[in-house]
This record gives structure tokens, C-alpha cells and sequence, in this order.
């Protein structure tokens, strides 16, 4: 070998061990970790995914098929929060459990951020108030001088949920300030997304010759005061808590005088006392999905167009 040879590798091998040294130093150090949040509800936690896009690994709480009104979290589910410092919950007493969760796993460090009181939600209706009357533990709010309950449900709404899209942009802007005009972008595509949702559901809805139903719990409220059905009565009133017989009677009671064409379960629930009723009435049952997340549910759209497709069978 010449000695220009030589020299040349030489100062190749010295060029390498410079480059491998550099990457050895560059392994050596962590890119800042990516903000990490979660949301109790697949709904809510569909819109936050959308907006973080790949910026904020975002959790998801509550699992597919579980109840929001009995869940019981796991280890693991409270584990997931450890790293969360932001926390979606719906408010207005439907998810309680995410305060005691995240204070758990996070040390209080993580913020719970309730955005159901944000959205202009709606009162339980007063028709439905009244079935309750007397029940154990349900109180008349007028007679107790409580305030009137509120519908925690405000997601199957998509104009309330175009409210919550700015929310949730919000948070996430002041939560990673850097990224704030992504998310604005993003939650502006999630809102074109909705309102075109709302509009089809609302073309679908005003074909609908029937107007009044009865559902297994108050989850559908909002829906029905956005397009123009009335809830004439709920088999059960306090979710997990089974209906007396006088209160069935009641409910009976009303399907006699207002005439809905149809009840409504959920897979969530048990629906047994809702087929006695539907039984006894000689009206059919019907199963809506009004938390999604499961198969076939997998987004926010998938999830209000299979509430409009069973309505659609029901009230056509």
C-alpha cells in the first residue's frame, strides 16, 4: 500500500469515528417527550385525537362497552393517567370518577378539564321529571328547592359538539402553545366535519313521521331537542338502579297517553325491564349505541349516523 493510500484511509477512519461519535452523542439525548392527555368518553376523546393529530398522544378512559354512569376503573386504567397532564371529562355528573382517577394516578398534577358546562346543555325534561316523583332517592327539585337536573349527554348534539371542538383547541393551544395554529387548523376541519354531519342528520330527521319515544335512560335528550322528538318517558332513571313497579306503572302509564312509537336499549345496560314495558305496550324495541368506540363505531361520524340509522327503522 502507498503512503498516499494510507493517509487517505487514515482520515476516512478518523471522518467515520467522528460521524459514529456524533450519533453515539445524539442517541445520548431525548427529544423532548410529546404532551400526553386523556378523555373519559370515546366521543370527546374522537374529537381530542383529531385535533392533537400526531403532537399530543391522547388516552382514552373509559373502555368500549363499559357504562359511564357504574365504572369501576382497573390499576391499569388509572395507570394510563401516571403520564397525563391534561384530562377531557364530560361534567355535569356523568363521569365523576375521572377527579378520583387522575388525582390517583397523577399526584394531582394532572388538570381535569370539564367541558359539558361549557356547551350550553339542556334540562332533563319536565315530562320525564315528573314520572320520577315520589321515587326513593329523587327529589322534586322545585319542591326542594334543588336545582333542575341537567343532560350530561351533550355529544349526541353535533353543533354542541362543534363548541366542544373549540374547547378542546383551546386547551390544547395553551397546553402546547407551539403548535397553536395546527390545532386551530385541525379543530376547523373537525367542525366542517360536523356541521355536514348535522345537516345530513337533520335532513333525515324531518322525514321522520314519528316524534315521541321512550329510551332506557336519559341519553338522548339532546339529540331529540336538536331535531324535534320528544322523550316521552325513560325506563330507567337513575342508570344501574332498577325501576320499582311503581314507577314502570307510571311509565306505562305515559306511553298510553302520549303514544311514542318505540323503546330504545343501550348495550351498555341491562335491557330486561325495558322489554317488559315494550311487552306490556306492544311497542318494539329498538337498540342504540349512545357512546360508540366499538367496532364499527370508531369515530364521532360512525357514531351519530348508527343513532340516525336505528331512528331511521323506529320513526319512519
Amino acid at each position: 500500500m502507498s503512503p498516499g493510500s494510507r493517509t487517505l484511509l487514515g482520515a476516512s477512519a478518523a471522518a467515520l469515528v467522528a460521524v459514529l461519535a456524533v450519533a453515539a452523542a445524539g442517541c445520548g439525548r431525548r427529544a423532548p417527550a410529546a404532551p400526553r392527555v386523556a378523555a373519559s368518553v370515546f366521543p370527546l376523546y374522537d374529537v381530542v385525537r383529531r385535533v392533537a393529530g400526531d403532537r399530543v398522544a391522547v388516552d382514552l378512559i373509559l373502555p368500549p362497552g363499559q357504562d359511564t354512569h357504574s365504572f369501576d376503573p382497573r390499576p391499569r386504567d388509572v395507570a394510563r393517567l401516571a403520564e397525563a397532564q391534561l384530562v377531557f371529562a364530560v361534567g355535569l355528573g356523568l363521569d365523576d370518577w375521572v377527579a378520583r382517577m387522575a388525582r390517583d394516578a397523577s399526584g394531582g398534577r394532572a388538570r381535569v378539564f370539564e367541558v359539558g358546562p361549557l356547551v350550553d346543555p339542556i334540562l332533563v325534561p319536565e315530562q320525564v321529571l315528573r314520572l320520577v316523583e315520589d321515587e326513593p332517592g329523587e327529589a322534586r327539585p322545585d319542591e326542594e328547592g334543588l336545582p333542575r337536573p341537567i343532560d350530561p349527554h351533550f355529544w349526541l348534539d353535533p353543533v354542541r359538539m362543534q363548541r366542544a371542538t373549540d374547547v378542546v383547541v383551546e386547551a390544547l393551544q395553551r397546553l402546547h402553545p407551539e403548535e397553536a395554529p395546527l390545532y386551530r387548523s385541525r379543530g376547523d376541519e373537525v367542525k366542517r366535519s360536523l356541521g355536514e354531519l348535522h345537516q345530513r342528520t337533520a335532513r333525515r330527521a324531518a322525514a321522520w313521521r314519528g316524534r315521541k319515544l321512550v329510551t332506557f335512560h336519559g341519553s338522548l335528550y339532546t339529540f331529540a331537542d336538536r331535531y324535534g322528538l320528544e322523550v316521552a318517558a325513560v325506563v330507567e332513571p337513575v342508570p344501574g338502579r332498577e325501576p320499582t313497579a311503581r314507577y314502570l306503572a307510571r311509565v306505562l302509564e305515559a306511553i298510553r297517553r302520549t303514544g311514542p312509537v318505540a323503546i330504545f336499549t343501550e348495550p351498555q345496560l341491562d335491557p330486561r325491564a325495558a322489554r317488559v314495558i315494550a311487552q306490556e305496550a306492544g311497542l318494539p324495541l329498538h337498540e342504540i349505541d349512545p357512546v360508540g368506540g366499538g367496532e364499527g363505531l370508531d369515530t364521532y361520524e360512525k357514531l351519530l349516523a348508527q343513532v340516525v340509522s336505528v331512528l331511521d327503522r323506529a320513526l319512519s
